[in-house]
């Protein structure tokens, strides 16, 4: 999943392969998925000054309803009493705090309906990331062991990488597109080993032979 001003392709799974992509993961690669969901997520809120009723708003902790689609489970809630897929606390500066749907800034703490929606695209443009990272690993798309372990002990060769890249190798999650790239473009660079020259003896033909050879000319 990538950071707002990152090109994403938009990539949409249906919510059954969303689902059935998300069980078959491990649970360590899921809480590696959702530490980086989190990351982005407040990266994302502080690219924005969230002023509304006069008081100043801020990102404190985000949770995802893996439950959802299954209304039986354990749910999140806006404060006003409506069912989420994505709950975003807030706290303001004199320390309240409230527990939000993204369609309900507006509503509920006055920020100007510009930055609500500006923030809507935005976190859109992030769950299209993480369905492309989830149909990445339906594909089994990443390293494989031996780049793994090579990058893992090679991380100062990417200065650039994202944040999560090496949290998401070791757990065996593929990283971002671009940065896979280079990995594995600089990993051949230093572990290719050039083949010695095989130089064939050439057979020198004796005098009968060329004469068999005119012979039949």
């Amino acid at each position: 999943m990538l950071l707002p001003h990152t090109k994403s392709k938009k990539v949409s799974l249906t919510k059954e392969r969303r689902q059935e992509t998300w069980l078959h993961l491990s649970s360590v690669q899921q809480l590696a998925i959702q530490r980086h969901i989190r990351y982005q997520q407040t990266s994302l809120f502080m690219n924005y000054e969230l002023v509304g009723h006069g008081r100043h708003w801020s990102l404190v902790d985000y949770h995802e309803n893996l439950n959802y689609d299954t209304k039986n489970s354990p749910q999140l809630y806006c404060d006003c009493g409506r069912r989420l897929k994505h709950q975003y606390i807030l706290i303001n500066d004199l320390g309240e705090q409230i527990k939000l749907g993204i369609t309900h800034f507006a509503d509920h703490i006055g920020i100007s309906e510009q930055v609500a929606r500006q923030l809507q695209a935005q976190i859109h443009r992030l769950n299209f990331g993480l369905d492309e990272l989830l149909q990445r690993i339906r594909r089994h798309a990443g390293l494989n062991p031996a780049m793994q372990r090579w990058f893992l002990t090679n991380q100062d060769l990417f200065p650039d990488a994202p944040n999560h890249t090496a949290d998401f190798v070791s757990n065996n999650l593929p990283p971002d597109r671009d940065i896979q790239a280079e990995i594995v473009r600089t990993y051949k660079k230093n572990n290719y080993v050039k083949k010695a020259r095989v130089h064939k003896k050439t057979t020198k033909l004796n005098k009968d032979a060329w004469q068999e050879i005119f012979r039949d000319i």
